[in-house]
């Protein structure tokens, strides 16, 4: 079953909307590149709470992913985390148990 990854995070106090948006898509080689990945995409709340959902063939391939994000290794990660919050990131795994696709 694939695995559903949520990262919880907020913008750094100088960081616009558009500068993530930018920086997100980027990053997106990076993920296109992992093994097990299908999915990506972002949201925001009104508060200023974002969402970056990625969906992996499994649980081992979204760890692996974790573990091969690091901006000096893939330069393209470097925009993303120059945007983040790092102290506000929060990650959670789900197990996906039905889909309507």
């Amino acid at each position: 079953m694939s695995v559903i990854e949520i990262v919880r995070y907020r913008l750094k106090a100088d960081a616009t909307a558009d500068q993530a948006v930018a920086a997100w898509g980027k990053s997106q080689s990076f993920a296109k590149a992992q093994p097990g990945f299908i999915r990506r995409r972002i949201a925001t709340t009104a508060d200023g709470e974002w969402i970056d959902e990625v969906e992996w063939e499994s649980l081992e391939h979204a760890h692996a992913a974790a573990s091969a994000f690091n901006p000096e290794t893939y330069p393209e990660l470097m925009d993303l985390m120059a945007v983040l919050d790092q102290s506000s990131m929060s990650m959670t795994h789900y197990t996906v148990q039905g889909s309507t696709s």
